[in-house]
């Protein structure tokens, strides 16, 4: 009778050695100061845009200090980080880019960052994070340096037919969430 209660606990030990390296991975980055998106992808034929924007809420600094991190998917860096700051008002576009890219550049487009990796398929998730250490602190001109209050858009471009997709931010200012209304008993539609 003991043995069987033995395997058990043994079983329940090493399923949570395996599953809390994992919680902690899953649970390190937050949307209530960092904002991310699950999808990004470069290669000879594709990259995508980013865009944030500013909108000059009285809540809000003046100018923001944010660093966008492009992570691959297999947690490798893609280039370096940008850190840049966004002032009311303005919007700022991102790039990520192969090498050599034949017409996104910094010499054809000034006015833009941009965040050059190879020209294989590469693909993975982005991090945004303030520079400011505790982005809840109100400023001495009222507003907070909290980056989950500025806009972010952007795309995935497929170059050869000038198509693409959208791509998801989370913790921005247009958050994701389900509608109130939804419970267990909503169906769920869509392709899946």
């Amino acid at each position: 009778m003991k043995s069987p209660k033995l395997v058990l606990l043994a079983m329940f030990c090493l399923i949570d050695t395996f599953w809390s390296s994992h919680l902690d991975f899953a649970w390190g980055i937050e949307n209530k100061s960092r904002v991310i998106s699950p999808y990004w992808q470069s290669d000879s034929g594709s990259y995508s845009f980013i865009a944030v924007s500013h909108s000059s809420l009285s809540s809000i600094a003046s100018q923001v200090g944010l660093v966008i991190n492009v992570i691959q998917n297999d947690n490798a860096t893609f280039a370096t980080a940008t850190t840049f700051t966004i002032s009311a008002g303005s919007t700022e576009r991102i790039f990520i880019v192969r090498t050599n890219h034949p017409t996104l550049s910094a010499a054809t487009i000034p006015s833009a960052r941009f965040l050059v990796g190879t020209t294989s398929f590469k693909h993975g998730g982005l991090r945004i994070e303030p520079v400011a250490t505790d982005p809840t602190i109100v400023t001495s001109t009222g507003g907070r340096r909290d980056i989950t209050m500025l806009n972010f858009w952007g795309g995935v471009v497929i170059e050869n037919n000038v198509s693409g997709f959208a791509m998801e931010f989370v913790g921005d200012m247009h958050d994701s969430s389900a509608t109130p209304g939804m419970d267990d008993s909503a169906a769920v539609s869509g392709v899946n």
